[in-house]
């Protein structure tokens, strides 16, 4: 039976023959939970338990963590270390993933992650998006990305800005885009923050976190959605104005921050998207990367250790987006 998945502009229709695979699938797609309007553009993905090998991949398309990809003509193909690979059928729509028969080895689930992780960004990029490991706050008309290191701080700047009166697209994953007019455009694709139980102790309003299951089994921070603590705090778009680069000091003290060159914003957005190997797709993204840049003013914010618990630590944020 197949199940339909829609993720941002994607429709994903997704056939897969074991239970866990179903789950798994499942539940890496539904994260993508913020709806589209308009036309949808559909993808075709069958994942399956194979004793079927693929031959190692170079990467001359990319190289991950766990995942190497081949551009073979107008297609691609992956393998990853547990064994799991995946490949793109010609028409540019189609897909398939096979997996070994051990597809509940949390190394192969990881794996499978990765993999649906290209379909997706393929299908996307295809469309003229370029994905994006940011968060944002918006405010006013201005609309500041959020950029850090993995557990830099995004959402708990997200959650403090939010209590300002700030709202969010998000605070993990988004699309960009130019315009029409040649104006950087934001859309969001997941409306869930991934927060620890310690946040509690700066925003009360959470909750009892730790009631929650882990998202994963390499992390603390448990899934929640922003509208069950911060009602009408979320859109699905905006035009971009600023950018945050979050560093966190590891001692106690407020907030400093201080301008960024444009130079510096380049090279930040940079690092918040994944830059293929072979040149059209390339070229496109920086494109889309230094238009974006021009349009932005930039800052780094330092945040000390506990500075969420001190009154007005945000305002030379607020101020520098004012």
């Amino acid at each position: 039976m197949r199940q339909a998945y829609r993720c941002g502009p994607l429709e994903i229709w997704v056939e897969a023959d074991t239970t866990v695979l179903r789950e798994k699938v499942a539940g890496q797609l539904h994260l993508f939970n913020v709806p589209w309007r308009g036309p949808l553009t559909s993808i075709g993905l069958e994942v399956r338990e194979s004793d079927e090998a693929l031959a190692s991949c170079a990467g001359n398309y990319l190289v991950c963590a766990r995942m190497r990809v081949d551009a073979n003509g107008s297609t691609l193909r992956a393998a990853c270390p547990s064994g799991a690979w995946c490949e793109q059928f010609a028409d540019g729509v189609s897909w398939r993933i096979r997996v070994p028969r051990r597809a509940a080895d949390i190394w192969t689930l990881t794996d499978i992650e990765s993999l649906l992780s290209l379909v997706l960004t393929t299908g996307w990029r295809a469309l003229g998006w370029v994905p994006v490991h940011s968060g944002t706050v918006v405010k006013a008309g201005r609309c500041a990305i959020l950029c850090a290191e993995s557990g830099g701080g995004k959402t708990s700047l997200t959650a403090a800005m939010i209590r300002k009166g700030f709202c969010t697209l998000g605070d993990d994953k988004l699309l960009l885009r130019i315009g029409d007019d040649g104006a950087p455009e934001l859309r969001a694709l997941v409306h869930t923050f991934n927060l620890h139980p310690k946040t509690r102790e700066w925003f009360p309003e959470v909750g009892d976190l730790e009631r929650l299951p882990t998202y994963s089994e390499w992390t603390e921070k448990r899934k929640v959605h922003p509208e069950a603590i911060w009602p009408g705090r979320t859109l699905t778009g905006a035009r971009p104005t600023h950018l945050l680069q979050l560093v966190r000091r590891e001692e106690p003290g407020g907030v400093a921050i201080r301008p960024l060159t444009q130079s510096e914003v380049v090279s930040i957005l940079l690092h918040q998207t994944v830059v293929p190997n072979e040149r059209l797709t390339a070229s496109r993204i920086l494109a889309a990367i230094v238009t974006t840049a021009r349009a932005l003013r930039g800052f780094r914010v330092e945040i000390g250790t506990d500075a969420y618990r001190e009154e007005g630590c945000l305002a030379p944020v607020e101020a520098a987006m004012s």
